[in-house]
């Protein structure tokens, strides 16, 4: 059986109203909910997702139909959730609109492991099939999280959802951003 990869990272301007949201999402996603149930936990997290999509400033999404790669690029971004992916070995402390602080970001992924040649891969295909000029518009991250509804879980061999910083304290500054390990987000326009 071979599989297919869909996965999509948001960088999101601090809020920590929008960072609770997040992360009880995260919380909340038991490892062994139904398929219906896993559907309706994705698209409570897609209207939240979109309802913020104003305070985005940079993102990625990858869709990959090669066996090989959807299984390695899916372990990547699994690693990116076991590992420390802060790019500081310090807190960046809270955060402080009233000094005014550089502003602070914090990244939202989630990302699937789908069968090939079902019906949820065909529709992640079309939905994914963006011309290049338009992969890093906003519109377009609108018109993927709009449409992952079509996801049927039934179909869904792997999933992930996580949240980057764990609190305030170590959210990412525009500095962190400007590192290499983090040039795969790109700026939204």
């Amino acid at each position: 059986m071979e599989r297919t990869i869909f996965a999509m990272e948001l960088c999101f301007r601090w809020d920590a109203s929008l960072h609770q949201t997040l992360r009880e999402h995260v919380k909340s996603h038991p490892l062994a909910l139904g398929h219906h149930e896993k559907w309706v936990a994705y698209r409570n997290l897609e209207s939240d997702l979109l309802a913020h999509l104003e305070r985005v400033e940079r993102g990625c999404w990858d869709y990959f139909n090669d066996d090989q790669r959807a299984k390695n690029d899916y372990a990547m971004w699994v690693h990116g959730m076991m590992t420390d992916e802060t790019a500081r070995l310090t807190p960046s402390g809270p955060v402080d609109a009233y000094r005014g602080d550089a502003p602070r970001y914090l990244t939202f992924t989630v990302a699937f492991l789908v069968v090939q040649g079902t019906p949820t891969d065909s529709a992640l295909f079309q939905l994914c099939d963006i011309p290049e000029q338009a992969l890093w518009q906003r519109a377009s991250f609108i018109r993927i999280l709009q449409g992952l509804g079509c996801v049927n879980f039934a179909s869904v061999e792997s999933d992930l959802m996580y949240l980057i910083p764990r609190d305030e304290d170590w959210s990412l500054t525009s500095e962190d951003l400007s590192q290499s390990k983090f040039e795969y987000l790109r700026p939204l326009y």
